[in-house]
């Protein structure tokens, strides 16, 4: 249970992080995508360091936040990717 609520911790700092345009402060790579999960922990590491408070946690959102990209170009092509689906036919 401690390890799970850890991880949430995590998380919602990773999205905190990313909601407030910090993100290229720990993830300046263009390529490289970091997962909220790896943000939030390198945001509590560098708090850790540098003997900051916690950010206010606030409730996980009810929708699935946006993918973390690291550059325009790889949101771009999150964006305009194809997606297909299960035609299902009923007769």
């Amino acid at each position: 249970m401690l390890l799970d609520c850890a991880t949430l911790i995590a998380l919602m700092v990773g999205m905190l992080l990313v909601q407030s345009g910090e993100r290229s402060c720990l993830d300046w790579h263009g390529e490289r995508g970091l997962s909220f999960l790896q943000l939030g922990l390198r945001q509590l590491a560098r708090l850790c360091y540098k003997r900051l408070s916690l950010p206010k946690l606030s409730a996980l959102p009810k929708d699935n936040p946006p993918p973390a990209c690291a550059s325009q170009r790889k949101r771009d092509a999150l964006d305009c990717r194809i997606e297909f689906s299960k035609v299902v036919r009923f007769s």
